[in-house]
């Protein structure tokens, strides 16, 4: 984005697993800022860089991505460019951004279901009072 970015990660459960799922992600996030190993840098990389050969093998994704290079100004190697980026990461680099970026106390957590039988256990979390969106 222009601006800033945002990192979100979702799940579909069945409303009894609603604690759970979201305290399943808190405890992901504090496990990320503990350190992540080089097996974890490892496999991300390898997961992207192959992902990559996928992501523009259709006439739409191609369009999408001179898109996204025209919005936002990008140079004509931006796919290569992103490509080193991620060769040369390391996990020093890895733990670095995880721990400016990622903390699970200070991240906004929206749960969609049945507030009728969900909100007072998300009271559990810690996280605060729930906030009801209608």
């Amino acid at each position: 984005m222009k601006n800033h970015g945002a990192f979100m990660a979702s799940s579909a459960v069945r409303s009894t697993a609603t604690l759970e799922s979201v305290e399943i992600f808190r405890d992901l996030m504090a496990r990320y800022r503990a350190g992540v190993s080089q097996e974890d840098v490892d496999f991300t990389k390898n997961a992207l860089l192959k992902g990559n050969a996928l992501r523009f093998e259709t006439q739409r994704a191609l369009l999408g991505m001179l898109n996204t290079m025209s919005e936002y100004g990008l140079p004509d190697d931006y796919i290569s460019q992103e490509e080193n980026y991620v060769r040369e990461l390391t996990v020093e680099k890895v733990n670095e951004m995880v721990n400016k970026y990622i903390d699970p106390m200070k991240m906004y957590y929206v749960v969609a279901g049945d507030a009728a039988t969900q909100m007072k256990e998300l009271k559990k979390l810690g996280f605060g009072e729930p906030v009801m969106v209608n």
